[in-house]
């Protein structure tokens, strides 16, 4: 009989070491969980912060795209800018000549009011180069000797005519008659191309904060993890 009840406390002790020990497994178990499933919350608020505060300063204006996509961490975000181009109609691609009824039809020349040159005369042209284009608005008829040449794009609402041997790289817009043969003047798209690029404005579409199939991976991962921890801890 004592022998009997020797071996029945024996049982249970072992019985009871086994459910100690396995307890004490389990709940090194929790704490690992735990452990990771804060880790990666702490990395995807940390990852989610940055990307905020980038699209804050504007990536789209410095990138001048219209898909933008930022790793950060191990999450890949993407969103879409879109672009207010100087030529409200589209731009000339082989036009040297344009007559318009209203220039505010054709170019967005308000958001760009400080940058726009007024002259009365070549000799008032600014610098200018192919790679530096210049808006330049003719405030009155000229017919004058161009004496270097000009690139970029010059407005009138009157007559206007150039002789000399320099030529004008870019487009005329022009609400007057101006339309002829005009020997010094030359479309070159560079120029077109180069004044868009200088003079248009790069802004983040509304609710194009896209994530990307890897945040949406990682964001899978990380409910799952923190819904296991969750299960875990409702059965202590």
């Amino acid at each position: 009989m004592k022998k009997l009840e020797a071996s029945s406390l024996l049982s249970s002790l072992l019985i009871l070491s086994g459910i100690l020990a396995l307890l004490f497994l389990t709940k090194e178990n929790w704490l690992k969980q735990e452990s990771v499933a804060n880790s990666y919350y702490q990395q995807y608020l940390s990852s989610k912060l940055t990307f905020l505060k980038r699209v804050n300063q504007n990536e789209c204006a410095s990138q001048k795209k219209e898909i933008v996509e930022e790793k950060i961490g191990e999450l890949i975000y993407s969103y879409q800018c879109e672009m207010n181009s100087l030529f409200i109609k589209p731009k000339p691609t082989k036009d040297k000549y344009i007559a318009v009824d209203n220039i505010a039809n054709w170019l967005d020349l308000d958001s760009y009011a400080s940058q726009i040159i007024y002259i009365n005369s070549l000799s008032e042209l600014p610098k200018n180069s192919e790679d530096d284009p210049k808006i330049v608005v003719a405030k009155k008829a000229i017919e004058e000797r161009l004496d270097e040449h000009f690139y970029g794009i010059i407005i009138t609402d009157y007559h206007f005519d150039i002789t000399g041997y320099k030529r004008v790289y870019g487009v005329l817009y022009s609400t007057f008659d101006n339309e002829r043969e005009e020997r010094n003047l030359t479309f070159r798209r560079a120029v077109v191309d180069n004044l868009e690029k200088k003079y248009s404005k790069w802004h983040l579409v509304p609710n194009s904060k896209n994530i990307l199939h890897k945040e949406k991976e990682y964001s899978r991962i990380l409910a799952l993890v923190l819904d296991v921890h969750i299960m875990i801890k409702n059965t202590i």
